[in-house]
């Protein structure tokens, strides 16, 4: 039976499962932390730091905001060393040339040849850094997985971070789950996958048909329901926690888009936090992990 827990604008979901097929055994003391600084249509980035190397996944929002809200987390802008930037569009890179002038100028900007090439990149001051997706890259102590995504952009991709046995994952801005995705993310402790849309909003709500189509396409995003198939595709007894990213907070509710994960895992026998990004405020998963760890029911 689930139980809602809200902290900060997220929404967390706890399922406690009779005769569990997946069993969470959560670690006492994570070596990876994630921050969800914000996610959603009008921005996007998270922090992944071990205590020593600390990085951005996107820099969506502007360079004061993504500022502020590291600090707010108690990650100073200072030590971020590299950013990992998925694909081109605004809501992941806008403030990224500010942020690593201002606040980070030893920064490095990682991402594919193709999305490195966009306009959007021309006057960007940092050094930059190629990745393939399949490529493993060393950054500072941890090691950066990049894997191909499907989306209306240049050469888009999602990341795994891992350290010591230890690894997260996201998966965003993506029309379906792709076979290195799948890979990638398959064992991760930590998944941040995208729950953009519920269909039934989508097509009822305000927008043109030719938007509808592009959101619903292989190129688009993630509807809730994929997210859910995402779930029981990835889900592995080393899962700890679930994030539902890049909601649409016009074509979809924290409500609806916890609700068909927390189903899911429900019928895995899954036992994990579900928790629903928030746009304007930060999550962070230790934070998450300490609310309340999932015990098995007996």
């Amino acid at each position: 039976m689930g139980r809602e827990v809200k902290e900060d604008g997220c929404i967390s979901v706890f399922f406690h499962v009779l005769d569990e097929v997946y069993t969470a055994a959560m670690n006492p003391s994570p070596t990876l932390r994630i921050v969800f600084l914000g996610s959603g249509s009008s921005g996007n980035s998270a922090a992944i730091t071990d205590g020593e190397t600390t990085l951005l996944l996107d820099c969506g929002f502007s360079a004061r905001e993504i500022s502020k809200r590291l600090t707010g987390s108690g990650i100073s802008p200072e030590s971020v060393s590299a950013i990992l930037v998925t694909h081109e569009h605004s809501d992941h890179v806008r403030g990224i040339d500010v942020f690593t002038r201002r606040h980070a100028p030893g920064c490095v900007v990682v991402a594919t040849a193709g999305t490195l090439r966009a306009p959007e990149f021309a006057a960007l001051t940092a050094d930059r850094r190629e990745i393939r997706s399949g490529q493993t890259m060393r950054v500072g102590t941890l090691n950066v997985v990049a894997f191909r995504t499907s989306h209306d952009a240049v050469q888009p991709v999602g990341y795994r971070v891992d350290i010591d046995g230890d690894s997260v994952g996201v998966t965003t801005d993506t029309g379906v789950l792709t076979e290195e995705a799948a890979e990638a993310l398959s064992g991760v402790r930590v998944l941040g996958i995208e729950s953009n849309h519920d269909l039934h909003m989508l097509e009822r709500g305000p927008y043109p048909a030719f938007l509808k189509h592009r959101i619903r396409s292989a190129r688009g995003h993630l509807s809730n329901s994929d997210a859910a198939d995402a779930l029981e595709r990835l889900a592995t007894e080393r899962l700890e926690q679930v994030f539902a990213l890049h909601r649409s907070s016009t074509n979809n509710t924290a409500t609806l888009a916890g609700a068909l994960l927390r189903d899911r895992a429900q019928r895995l026998g899954l036992t994990v936090p579900v928790t629903v990004a928030s746009q304007t405020t930060a999550c962070d998963s230790c934070a998450t992990f300490m609310t309340e760890a999932p015990s098995r029911s007996t």
